[in-house]
C-alpha cells in the first residue's frame, strides 16, 4: 500500500468514525448470546443514556429478565434468519442496571435489528439501532384520546362508548355473566342553556359528569350520548344492584350547586332507565331501547327511576 493510498485510507476511516460517534441513536452490536460487543452514536442524551457500560456484559446481566429474554430471541431470529426484525419496547433507564444518565421515566423505542457479516466478530452477531419514539407514541395516545372522549366532560364519546357497550356485551354473552345498562337524562338542560347560555349549560353537563365519575368509579364504563343523556354500562352487575348505583348517582347530581348568575343557583334533576342482559339473543339495541322505554314510563309519575 502507498504512503497516499494509506493516507487516503485513514482519512476515510477518520470519517467513518466521526460520523458514526455523531450519531444521535445508539447502534448495538450484539452477539448471537446476547452480549454488548460494541456501540456506535447514542450521543443525543435527551434521548438516550451512555451505553459505554454494558460492554461485555449479557442481556440478563442489566435487564429485567422478561425484557431480556425477548429481546435476545429476536436478535437470534435475525441472525438465522439472515432478515430484518423490528420491535418495539417500552424501558425506562432505572430498569438498566449501570446506566444512570439519559432521560428520566419510561422511554418508548422502536429498535430495527438486521445481522452482521459472519467473521466479522468472534460470534454471530447483529447491529441493534434503537430509536427514542416516545414523543411519536406520546402523540399516538392524546390522538386516541381525543377519538374516544367528550372534549367537555372526558367521558367517552358516543361512537366509542357504543363499541365498548357491544365488546362488553359479548364478554357477558361468552361468559354467561350478568351486564347491566343504565341510562340518565337531565331534566332542566335545555331550560338551563336557553336561559343563562351555553357556559352555564356547560357547567351543568360538568357537574353531572363528575358526579356520576365519583358513583361509578371503577364498577364500569361512562359515556355522554348527547347534550344532556348519559349511559353507563356496568359489567358482572345485575339489574338490582345497578337501580341503586343509578339512584346514588341521580342523589348526588341533584346535590350539586349550579351557578348560573350572581346570586342565582339551581340544582339539577334527572331521570334514569335500567336494564339488563336477559338473555344471549340480545344485542346492545335491544338493551338501549329497553333503557329509554323504562325512563318514557317515567312520564306522568313521581318516579325518577325505573327498571324495566
Amino acid at each position: 500500500m502507498t504512503d497516499s493510498t494509506r493516507q487516503e485510507s485513514n482519512t476515510t476511516l477518520s470519517h467513518l468514525e466521526a460520523i458514526a460517534n455523531a450519531m444521535p441513536d445508539p447502534i448495538f452490536v450484539m452477539g448471537q448470546d446476547g452480549t454488548y460487543l460494541d456501540i456506535i452514536g447514542g450521543q443525543e442524551r435527551s434521548l438516550y443514556a451512555d451505553g459505554s457500560s454494558l460492554l461485555g456484559k449479557h442481556y440478563h446481566d442489566v435487564l429485567p429478565e422478561g425484557m431480556a429474554n425477548r429481546f435476545l430471541k429476536v436478535v437470534q431470529r435475525a441472525i438465522d434468519s439472515n432478515s430484518l426484525q423490528e420491535i418495539e419496547y417500552q424501558l425506562s433507564n432505572n430498569e438498566i442496571d449501570g446506566v444512570t444518565e439519559g432521560p428520566k421515566g419510561g422511554q418508548w423505542y422502536e429498535a430495527r435489528v438486521y445481522p452482521i457479516k459472519e467473521g466479522t466478530y468472534d460470534q454471530p452477531a447483529a447491529i441493534w439501532l434503537a430509536i427514542n419514539i416516545s414523543s411519536r407514541k406520546h402523540m399516538e395516545e392524546q390522538i386516541e384520546h381525543l377519538s374516544s372522549k367528550d372534549p367537555l366532560t372526558d367521558l367517552y364519546n358516543r361512537d366509542f362508548f357504543l363499541g365498548l357497550v357491544d365488546e362488553e356485551l359479548n364478554k357477558a354473552r361468552l361468559n354467561n355473566q350478568a351486564l347491566s345498562l343504565i341510562k340518565i337524562n337531565l331534566d332542566c338542560f335545555k331550560r338551563i342553556t336557553d336561559a343563562y347560555g351555553h357556559e352555564a349549560g356547560d357547567k351543568a353537563l360538568l357537574s353531572t359528569a363528575h358526579a356520576i365519575k365519583n358513583v361509578v368509579n371503577d364498577l364500569g364504563y361512562i359515556g355522554r350520548l348527547s347534550c344532556d343523556q348519559f349511559m353507563i354500562v356496568l359489567p358482572e352487575i345485575k339489574a338490582v344492584d345497578a337501580f341503586r348505583i343509578a339512584k346514588l348517582a341521580q342523589e348526588t347530581i341533584a346535590a350539586q350547586t349550579i351557578k348560573l348568575e350572581d346570586n342565582i343557583t339551581t340544582c339539577l334533576t334527572s331521570h334514569a332507565g335500567i336494564t339488563e342482559l336477559r338473555n344471549s339473543e340480545e344485542n346492545s339495541q335491544t338493551l338501549f331501547m329497553r333503557a329509554n322505554e323504562a325512563i318514557k314510563a317515567l312520564e306522568g309519575t313521581r318516579e325518577i327511576t325505573r327498571t324495566l
